[in-house]
């Protein structure tokens, strides 16, 4: 498995420390449903979902229940945003607040889950 994680941020974390936790958390899921869901790699040391992930996905940022997702232009502008998308929406699905968006390298405006999982 892929040691490299994305940096954890939280709006308020010095005084609701347990924002942190609960990224942390959705990371080690995220990395479980994609483990299910992509094929491994030749190398045998982790899938091709969990390689996209620690690449590409730069920040997790839970501002008030709100999740932003920063990553590369390249995940951006790849079909493979949708596949992280429908992890990280299914992983983050049993927290209490469920609103997610992804910030791209380069846009000024953030996406919205269902913009990235609905099709042009």
């Amino acid at each position: 498995m892929l040691p490299a994680a994305p940096v954890f941020s939280a709006h308020n974390d010095e005084e609701e420390p347990w924002r942190i936790t609960r990224l942390i958390r959705t990371d080690g899921r995220v990395r479980e449903l994609l483990r299910i869901l992509t094929p491994e790699e030749p190398s045998g040391d982790a899938t091709v979902g969990e390689r996209i992930w620690t690449s590409h996905v730069v920040q997790l940022h839970d501002d008030r229940g709100h999740l932003r997702v920063h990553v590369s232009e390249a995940l951006g502008a790849s079909g493979w945003l949708a596949v992280v998308a429908l992890a990280l929406s299914k992983a983050w699905d049993g927290e209490d607040e469920s609103d997610i968006e992804f910030m791209m390298e380069g846009e000024p405006l953030a996406w919205s889950l269902g913009n990235v999982l609905t099709p042009p």
